[in-house]
């Protein structure tokens, strides 16, 4: 049986930290992070110097699953943006821009399907 890759836990605490925007904190797992793949993503990436590709208007996909599932145990609209505004600290406006991003990659993904 083959073995499992092994789990970056430090690395993926960091890109997490990174996404909140503890810059600082999410360098610290990074030194303590070993070498995997996602470690070294992640320290290339913030080496670069300019805007960075971390914060939570990034989760545009993971807001949108949230969103799915809200949804389907059957939360009104209004009630769906707080929820998802609170657990992401985003303003309502940016939940419904990263919705619409979102509804329009599964539509995109719907259409590739679709013309297989």
């Amino acid at each position: 049986m083959a073995k499992l890759p092994k789990i970056e836990i430090k690395a993926l605490w960091a890109l997490d930290e990174l996404h909140k925007g503890n810059r600082r904190k999410a360098l610290q797992f990074l030194a303590e992070a070993g070498d995997g793949p996602i470690a070294e993503e992640l320290r290339a990436t913030t080496k670069k110097r300019g805007r960075q590709p971390f914060g939570r208007s990034h989760l545009w996909w993971e807001i949108g699953i949230d969103n799915e599932d809200l949804t389907q145990r059957g939360f009104g609209y209004e009630t769906r943006l707080e929820k998802l505004g609170a657990e992401y600290m985003l303003h309502p406006r940016q939940i419904e821009d990263a919705l619409s991003k979102y509804e329009r990659a599964v539509e995109e993904l719907r259409a590739i399907e679709a013309s297989r």
